[in-house]
This record gives C-alpha cells, sequence and structure tokens, in this order.
C-alpha cells in the first residue's frame, strides 16, 4: 500500500515518535510510506540556531529516525500531497486540513492521540474533528469513550502504543539503580512540572542527599523556579537514545505529574526497563500500571502525594524490587509488532 502521514510539524513529541514507530514498521513490511511536514516560518536566527545544534551537538528529533520518505511541503493542500492508498491524520490540525484532500489522496484515517484543545487556538474546534467522515483509531481507553461520546460512533478501535523502538530485550538482572528519582522537564503546561518540583522538594527534606535526574527537549528555567537546586540534578537536553535508556535503568522511580496524557509514553519506556512509576491520574497511565503493582498512582496536582508514593517505595527496597520486576512483566504486554498488525489490519 502506498500510505501517507499526516504531521504538523517535525521536531520533538511524543505523537511524532508513535508515527515513527509505524512507519519504519509499515515501510519494513513491504509498503510505500510517506511522512509529510508543513514548512514552519521560522525566524532565520532560529533557523541558523537550530542547524548549528544539529551539526555541532548532532541533536535529532524523532522523524530523523523514519526509514521511508520524509516530505516537507509548504503547505498540506491538495497540490502537495501525493497519490496514495491510505491518509493518515495525526493531529487535529491534519485532520482538519486531510477533510478538504481528494480522494486520490487516500481513504482517510485518523490516528487520535490525545485531547489536544490545550494545544487549540480561537476558533479551532477539536471536538469537530472527531466527527469528520473518518476511519478514527485511538490509543487508549479513555481516548475510547470520550470521542465515541463526541462523534457519536461505536467501536473505534484502541491500539495501544508499543513498547519504544530502541528498547531492546531486558530482564533488570543485576542492575543496582544508583540514581533516585528521574522525571521529563517540558514547560507544556498540562506536563505540571510545578506539581513535580515540589514533590522533589518535599522529598528532598525527607530523603537528604537523594540523586536526581531529568531531561527533556528543553533546558530548566531557571527564573520560573528560582528555589529550586538545578545545578544538584543531573540534566540532559535532547538526549541520545542511548542515555535515555541508560537514564532509565539507572533510576529507582521514575514520576510523571501530567493532568492528561494521550497515552504516557514515558511511563511505558520506563516500565519497559523495570523503573516503577509513580504518575498523576492523567488517564493515560491507567492502560499502562496497575495502581500498587508496577507503581501508584495519586491524584492529579497532589505534590505532597507523589513524594509520598515515591518515599514509600525509596524506604523499601523489597517493594521496589517487586514493583521493578512487576513493570517488566507488564511492559511485555505492548509490541509495536502486535500494534502494527492490528494498524495494518485496519488499513487493508
Amino acid at each position: 500500500m502506498d500510505i501517507t502521514f499526516l504531521v504538523p510539524f517535525k521536531g520533538i513529541a511524543g505523537g511524532l515518535r508513535v508515527v515513527t514507530c509505524y512507519g519504519n514498521a509499515l515501510t519494513r513490511r513491504g509498503h510505500r510510506v510517506t511522512v509529510v511536514y508543513p514548512k514552519r516560518g521560522l525566524a532565520f536566527r532560529e533557523r541558523l540556531r537550530r542547524r548549528a545544534r544539529r551539526i555541532i551537538l548532532n541533536e535529532k528529533d524523532h522523524l530523523d529516525a523514519f526509514r521511508g520518505s520524509l516530505l516537507e511541503v509548504p503547505a498540506i493542500t491538495q497540490k502537495h500531497i501525493p497519490d496514495g492508498d491510505c491518509i493518515i491524520a495525526t493531529a487535529f490540525q491534519t485532520a482538519q486540513l486531510a477533510a478538504e484532500l481528494l480522494d486520490r489522496c487516500g481513504r482517510k484515517f485518523y490516528l487520535i492521540q490525545g485531547y489536544e484543545k490545550v494545544f487549540a487556538r480561537d476558533g479551532d474546534d477539536v471536538d469537530a474533528t472527531f466527527r469528520l467522515p473518518f476511519k478514527k483509531i485511538v490509543i487508549s481507553s479513555w481516548l475510547k469513550a470520550l470521542v465515541e461520546e463526541l462523534s457519536g460512533e461505536n467501536d473505534i478501535p484502541v491500539i495501544p502504543n508499543g513498547r519504544d523502538f530502541f528498547l531492546s530485550t531486558f530482564d533488570g538482572e543485576g542492575i543496582r539503580r544508583p540514581l533516585d528519582v528521574g522525571l521529563l522537564y517540558s514547560s507544556v503546561p498540562l506536563k505540571r512540572t510545578d506539581v513535580a518540583l515540589n514533590a522533589l522538594t518535599l522529598l528532598r527534606k525527607q530523603h537528604p542527599g537523594i540523586k536526581l535526574v531529568m531531561f527533556g527537549s528543553e533546558h530548566p528555567n531557571r527564573e520560573q523556579y528560582p528555589d529550586f537546586p538545578f545545578h544538584e540534578v543531573r540534566i540532559q537536553r535532547v538526549p541520545s537514545q542511548a542515555y535515555i535508556r541508560r537514564t532509565y535503568i539507572d533510576t529507582k522511580v521514575w514520576m510523571t505529574a501530567s493532568s492528561t496524557e494521550g497515552f504516557c509514553l514515558p511511563a511505558l519506556e520506563a516500565i519497559s526497563l523495570g523503573c516503577p512509576i509513580v504518575s498523576s491520574d492523567n488517564q493515560g497511565i491507567r492502560d499502562i500500571i496497575t495502581d500498587g503493582v508496577e507503581g501508584y498512582i495519586v491524584d492529579v496536582g497532589d505534590p505532597q502525594a507523589l513524594a509520598d508514593r515515591i518515599s514509600q517505595i525509596l524506604s523499601d527496597p523489597l517493594l521496589q524490587t517487586r514493583m521493578s520486576i512487576a513493570a517488566l512483566r507488564r511492559a511485555d504486554d505492548f509490541s509495536w509488532e502486535r500494534s502494527t498488525d492490528m494498524l495494518e489490519s485496519i488499513l487493508k
């Protein structure tokens, strides 16, 4: 099949990682896959800065790992989209644009990876995209319930994300985990970094000398959080996949404080390497762990609850080991090959 994915930009985002994984898996199966993204109107200095970072620091984004055809276009319009059998919108902006494309571009699908109202501008109707006459696919149970309610449709399929493409088989044998707590740093409001840092501040009082690690696509905003001791934290901006993998292996507990997640990929990455999770109840986490088994789920916006549950795991090596083993077992339920089987069947 000729399959086209429409993405809203080229950069670092969990949804783009998912597209990369599916695109590569479908390419390996003999399909001709193209990922199309619109050119961004960045200022000259910003384009120059990004180019320099890519050359000097070898910074990569998720689509750099895609092995099919990557097509940058002036805009996602009929003029610039190739003919195909299937065209897959992957965000509400691309769904709006896909609605205007002719049938020659392929049958229309909509891979819904989150409830994107938080990213919408004035006038953008995210809910209306759920009522478009596309074949819809969601990545988690809560999105299935939401989209079926807003669209009036039934039996929308759920295809969970798989274990990440850079993760190999891992049994946790002989791992000492010298780091205590890790988290993904982000300035996106729904990630609730403020809650996460408050939780870490509380933890540092309970566990002096605690070893912390952060990574993300940006440097921490030290002016926004002037009282937090970032200088005592191991921080990496745009880390390599090998660095991310090693970080999960070296960390005892991973924390997620987000208010909402379509799926929560970092949680799956962490448990795939035996790192228990303490997470806010962002809904996406419910499809990944069970409270009290592979980690803990607490109320959104409660730094004390996050700190208490993390402290509970750090203070009990047997509990940590039990949760680590459970995490590895749970991660085996997620596979890009099985997810691609499901997606390929729907596309056909």
